[in-house]
């Protein structure tokens, strides 16, 4: 198997096209970009465009499509591509059956295009994906980092014939960190206005609201770097946006639970083993886990242990507690091993309207 960056799709097509091209990744924006250079790539190379046939291979869907396609496009000269979009990145048998079957008896007229979401171990171990890959190209559809998205903008806009001051990238960063779609539906409208020049910070405070989108696991991530500014971001999005409350707070749940524990082993000289295996947490991040762990000391611990407490109540039962507030304290607690004990102490006390001591951290 062939595995490329998606700048790297255009020459590749240019030197040949393969029986299978997978496009596997959580980044939309990406996969579009792909789907766009194939097009072209193929109009190119083509005397005559493609035929297309597009699929969403659901629970539902009829994979003996898939073998009638290549059966009867043996008949015919023109070229046709095969679109499936596998929203769960999952065929279930039939489906896995099916791909095995097309991939041994391989069309040269033909070119299935296999999209979805990032692979997990499991299906990467899959036959059906096995049996793909050793015959596809496969583009690796990486979402940029938080460090890398500057840059990516401003690439983004030169593509588009717009230019951004430095500062201007990095408050766009800020502001659509998780959802790039919207970042370049705003560089299209942008596109379109005569004259702007280098856009600057003021300028992009002015023709844009913040729309970064995170799921609780992007918060998740920044409490596991403890960055406590982009948790804090991160989690003043998700309230905007009325994240499911009960997921929220089983993410924050179980932080608290793995690092009391761990810190608890730590004390009694214990192994931190169990506690892995208890919470299922990955290898690569069990270092991790134990560092942070052992970092706070024991009245950090009781007081996220409480906090954790009251925001079960809030979100549950007691309706008087200020749900949010208490989200706050929690995550500016669990992303700042190190904070100073007079701010600690002032946690879990302020009302709705003395909250915003947190923003100034």
């Amino acid at each position: 198997m062939q595995a490329i960056f998606p700048e790297q799709l255009t020459s590749s097509l240019q030197q040949r096209i393969p029986p299978v091209i997978l496009l596997f990744g959580d980044e939309l924006l990406l996969q579009q970009d792909c789907d766009d250079m194939i097009r072209h790539s193929l109009n190119q190379q083509l005397s005559n465009p493609p035929e297309y046939q597009r699929w969403r291979a659901d629970s539902e869907f009829d994979w003996g499509l898939l073998a009638q396609q290549q059966q009867s496009m043996s008949l015919f000269g023109s070229f046709t591509v095969l679109d499936i979009e596998l929203p769960e990145a999952k065929p279930g048998k039939s489906g896995s059956d099916a791909l095995v079957e097309y991939i041994q008896q391989a069309n040269p007229d033909q070119l299935l295009i296999l999209k979805g979401p990032k692979l997990k171990k499991e299906q990467l171990n899959s036959r059906w994906f096995k049996a793909l890959a050793a015959e596809a190209l496969q583009v690796k559809l990486f979402t940029p980092k938080r460090s890398q998205l500057p840059r990516f903008i401003m690439q983004r806009a030169q593509r588009h014939q717009l230019q951004l001051s430095q500062s201007a990238a990095e408050l766009l960063s800020s502001w659509f960190e998780g959802n790039l779609f919207a970042l370049e539906q705003e560089l299209i409208k942008w596109s379109l206005l005569p004259n702007l020049g280098e856009l600057d910070e003021q300028q992009i405070y002015e023709r844009v609201a913040d729309n970064s989108q995170f799921d609780v696991f992007a918060l998740q991530d920044s409490i596991a770097a403890q960055d406590l500014k982009q948790a804090i971001h991160r989690l003043e999005r998700l309230l905007e946006n009325e994240v499911e409350v009960n997921i929220l707070n089983w993410m924050l749940q179980r932080e608290v639970q793995i690092i009391s524990q761990l810190h608890s082993n730590a004390k009694h000289g214990l192994n931190h083993q169990s506690v892995f295996k208890q919470f299922a947490v990955w290898s690569s991040q069990q270092s991790g886990y134990a560092s942070r762990a052992s970092q706070y000391g024991d009245d950090t611990v009781r007081q996220m242990l409480a906090l954790a407490e009251r925001i079960e109540r809030a979100a549950k039962v007691d309706r008087d507690e200020p749900l949010d507030v208490l989200l706050y304290h929690l995550v500016v607690l669990l992303s700042s091993p190190q904070l100073p004990v007079s701010t600690r102490q002032q946690l879990g006390i302020f009302s709705h309207v003395e909250s915003d001591f947190w923003r100034h951290l």
